[in-house]
């Protein structure tokens, strides 16, 4: 396992770390695991989940939760206090592995020791992450979700100025368990930003800040101009796309709507302009499609015929499309994925002839510009 989250880790920069008044927001280390299965194994702290962990569902959580982060580029934080340099608890970011009505979607959690409770540290923490969220990952939106039940949480929800949008069934839990109903707030990206003491932006208002938010700590005066918001990322995987495809995004980026980047193994001939930049990656089998799973994140469009890369890409929150147009999406991925290997595995027992699709042609050509250009319409939305 350590093997494999190095050689994750050495494909992007991974989690910074941030500091707070109080905390130290960092990424995991092996020296947290006992600390992890305390907090875990806590019947206060999971009163509301479905059963405490044990130290080793608690150990394959944290696990999981480091392998994600090296992927995604986001997660879970470890919450440090600054003074004892003790661990108070994790809060951060996250994709839901199911499929509900709002999904997919970036999550923000929390779970904190029963010793810091009512300090605020949650709430110190978790605006921490969303300024991180909205600033530097740049997210469109932040959802957040708890059993009606919990008052503690969706209690934090509301003073963070999450807005409360609904409410559904939770896929993860059997029908008439008693926590499946849960309460669905959500909080768009900031319309006003500041400078806060420490130099980053504070989030100050949002289109879904149904609920106000805490009174704000003390701010230096506003920023007179904020910086224009960054264009909408379109990632190439560049070693099978037609070069049509490629010449058709390059456009886009040209005209200022876009951002594009063709990842492949070998230096591409690409125009030079601000909005089109290269990654070459190292030769060996999915070293580029490790590369764009590490490092493409919500919102963001891959463009791609690769079925297997699309699986990992579609989880994480990034829409992703073929050169002919054809969008990957959480329904119909996993049929996707299975007749591909259906295919695969008939043309190497003989079972079908044929290499493989058709050429591309004027109707595929078409169909990638419809499917680039409806894209566009709702990144710039």
């Amino acid at each position: 396992m350590i093997a494999t989250l190095d050689r994750l880790a050495a494909s992007r920069a991974g989690m910074p770390v941030r500091r707070t008044a109080r905390l130290v927001l960092r990424p995991w280390q092996e020296a947290d695991r006992e600390a992890f299965a305390a907090l875990n194994a806590d019947p206060e702290v999971m009163a509301h989940l479905p059963a405490p962990l044990t130290r080793a569902e608690s150990d394959a959580f944290l696990d999981r939760m480091r392998v994600s982060a090296a992927r995604a580029g986001f997660g879970r934080f470890a919450v440090e206090d600054r003074a004892t340099k003790a661990l108070v608890g994790m809060v951060g970011l996250d994709v839901p592995p199911w499929e509900a009505p709002f999904t997919p979607a970036v999550e923000i959690g929390w779970r904190i020791g029963r010793a810091w409770w009512g300090q605020g540290l949650a709430e110190e923490a978790a605006r921490d992450v969303l300024t991180w969220a909205f600033t530097t990952l740049r997210l469109p939106r932040v959802v957040s979700f708890t059993a009606p039940a919990n008052t503690r949480s969706w209690g934090l929800m509301e003073r963070l100025g999450m807005g409360r949008v609904g409410a559904f069934e939770h896929p993860g839990l059997p029908e008439g368990h008693p926590l499946r109903p849960h309460l669905l707030y959500a909080l768009d990206a900031p319309v006003v930003v500041s400078a806060s003491v420490s130099g980053g932006a504070r989030i100050v208002g949002s289109a879904s800040s149904h609920v106000p938010a805490a009174a704000p700590a003390p701010v230096v005066p506003p920023i007179a101009a904020p910086p224009p918001a960054p264009l909408p990322r379109v990632w190439i995987d560049g070693d099978g796309a037609p070069r049509v495809v490629k010449e058709i995004v390059w456009k886009a980026a040209e005209r200022g709507v876009c951002t594009a980047l063709i990842v492949a193994n070998r230096p591409l001939v690409v125009p030079k302009h601000r909005n089109i930049q290269t990654v070459v990656v190292k030769h060996g089998l999915d070293v580029a499609d490790d590369w764009l799973v590490a490092h493409a994140g919500p919102g963001d469009l891959v463009i791609t015929s690769d079925i297997p890369l699309a699986a990992e890409l579609v989880p994480l929150g990034v829409e992703v499309m073929s050169p002919r147009g054809e969008w990957f999406t959480p329904s119909n991925i996993g049929e996707k994925l299975s007749m591909r290997d259906f295919f695969t595995e008939a043309r190497a027992s003989g079972m079908i002839e044929g290499s493989g699709p058709a050429a591309f042609d004027e109707k595929a050509k078409r169909g990638f510009a419809n499917g680039l250009d409806q894209w566009l319409g709702r990144a710039r939305r």
